[in-house]
């Protein structure tokens, strides 16, 4: 895999959204690839950022009606 390659789809990486085989080409390009390591740090840090500021966020009851589409 390319390095082109691996950071076009990083994010489907993080998010778990590839399957078994492009898992592990990843995986292998991500271990062995000091040039796409900071991209992959850097992303993940902003993920686990995003998770830890979620946690202690409550949306406004009209808003969750809103985005279920029983709102107007």
């Amino acid at each position: 895999m390319e390095c082109e390659e691996f950071l076009s789809r990083l994010w489907e990486y993080l998010d778990r959204e590839l399957g078994p085989e492009d898992w592990v080409s990843m995986g292998k390009h991500l271990a062995s690839c000091s040039s796409c390591y900071p991209a992959y740090c850097c992303d993940r840090a902003f993920l686990e950022l995003l998770a830890r500021q979620r946690r202690g966020c409550v949306a406004p009851p009209t808003l969750v009606l809103w985005v279920r589409g029983l709102a107007n």
